[in-house]
Order: structure tokens, then C-alpha cells, then sequence
């Protein structure tokens, strides 16, 4: 079926139980694999209950998904994988996930790393998600920056610890609306150095939002109120 969509630039899959991957690339040759859906500018997956992966890790080099600029994926409980680590989405705009509870995180370091034109990062309601960037082990001094990012949401994520436990150092010159809300054990946005030099309140519902000092100094303070000094301790020493 790829062989015949080089000019497909729409892509939306929904309410298929037996969907379990978007593209099969076993028997497609390796050398033109990767220029297949280069046009492809939107992909909305939604109420795939057996969708695991959009294409298998192992499958290199992959897709060209370069003009690729709205990824949404929603019920979909099954998914393991959003993206091979391998993929890199230079003009992605919008990143909305929402309800992939057997996700332990959204993608990987070289991933966010492409991420250079991301405007937009929805999460919502992903029972396992642990953190959004893997920790993969790289060097501390790692810098990933989000230079278009303006608006970042994070919401229902009970598992949550934090942004990237990874320890690199985070980047967000354009964010300037931030909503949290139900993510209970978030106790720091990142163990590192965190940069949002135009964000100045994190709204965790209506109310006017929230800010002290720093994005990490707020995001422990939200901790803390949620739980109570403490309940706080307990959760910690439980983590």
C-alpha cells in the first residue's frame, strides 16, 4: 500500500480493533522506504483499542515523515511506541496524546531534539506515563530545547514523576501557557536545569495560575499543596 502514497498528505485511522500497526514496512526495500509519505502533513489516530506501534522500532531507516505537522493520537490503550527513536519531525506543530494508558513515555531525547517547530504538546489521561522524555542515559550536560513551544498541557497523568528524569538540561525560550492538573506525583518538572524565560504562571484549572521563583520551585509547590506536607513525605519515601 505505501508503494501507492507518495502524494497522501491526510492520514486519519479510527474505531478499528484490529489495527495493531499504522505502516507495515516488512518487504518494502530499504532504500526507498524512507521516501515514502513525504507529503504527509497530518495523522490523527483515534479508538484503535490494539494499536501497538505506528511502525516497528527495528524497521530502519523508516519513514520520511519531515512534513509531517499535526501528530494526534487518542484511545488508543494498546500503544506501546509512539515513534521509533530513529524519527525525526523538523516541522511537527501539534502533539496531542491522549488516553494511551500503556504508555511509560512519549518520546525519546533524539526525538525532542527534532521537535524545533513543536508549537503545541497535549497529554491527557495516560495511566503509566512515567515521564515525556525518556531517560536513555545520555550525558547529563545533554541540552534539549523546544525553541517554538508555546503551550504545554498536562493533564490525568497519575504516574507522572516528571518532564524527563534524565537529568538534561531544558529549554523553552517561547512557552508561555503552561496547564497541570491531577498529575500527583510530579514533585519537579526535571532534576536539572529548567529555562522558561516567558512563562509566568502554570494554571492547574481555572484559577489564575501559580508561580514561584522557578517552573521546578512551582511545580514542587504543587506538589506539596496537593498532598500536604506530610502526605508529601509518605508519597516520597513510597516513590
Amino acid at each position: 500500500m505505501l508503494q501507492i502514497l507518495h502524494n497522501l498528505e491526510v492520514l486519519h485511522v479510527g474505531r478499528c480493533s484490529s489495527v495493531k500497526e499504522v505502516f507495515q514496512l516488512e518487504g518494502l526495500d530499504e532504500e526507498n522506504q524512507a521516501k515514502r509519505l513525504g507529503r504527509l502533513r497530518e495523522i490523527r489516530l483515534r479508538d484503535l483499542p490494539g494499536l501497538m506501534h505506528l511502525w516497528k522500532e527495528n524497521f530502519k531507516p523508516g519513514l520520511d515523515l519531515q512534513s509531517l505537522e499535526s501528530l494526534v493520537v487518542w484511545n488508543c490503550v494498546s500503544l506501546i511506541n509512539l515513534v521509533p527513536s530513529s524519527v525525526s519531525f523538523q516541522n511537527l506543530a501539534t502533539l496531542d496524546v491522549q488516553s494511551c494508558g500503556s504508555l511509560r513515555s512519549l518520546i525519546s531525547p533524539s526525538v525532542a531534539k527534532s521537535l524545533v517547530k513543536l508549537k503545541t504538546l497535549k497529554i491527557g489521561g495516560s495511566d503509566m506515563m512515567e515521564e515525556v522524555v525518556a531517560h536513555e542515559g545520555g550525558e547529563a550536560t545533554d541540552e534539549i530545547t523546544f525553541y517554538n513551544l508555546q503551550y504545554m498541557e498536562l493533564l490525568y497523568l497519575p504516574n507522572l514523576t516528571s518532564f524527563s528524569s534524565g537529568g538534561y538540561i531544558l529549554s523553552f525560550p517561547s512557552l508561555e501557557q503552561m496547564l497541570v492538573k491531577e498529575c500527583l506525583k510530579m514533585k519537579i518538572f526535571s532534576p536539572s536545569l529548567v529555562t522558561t524565560p516567558r512563562l509566568e504562571r502554570i494554571k492547574v484549572g481555572d484559577d489564575e495560575g501559580h508561580w514561584q521563583d522557578d517552573l521546578n520551585t512551582t511545580i514542587h509547590n504543587l506538589f506539596i499543596n496537593a498532598h500536604g506536607n506530610v502526605e508529601a513525605e509518605i508519597v516520597e519515601l513510597g516513590a
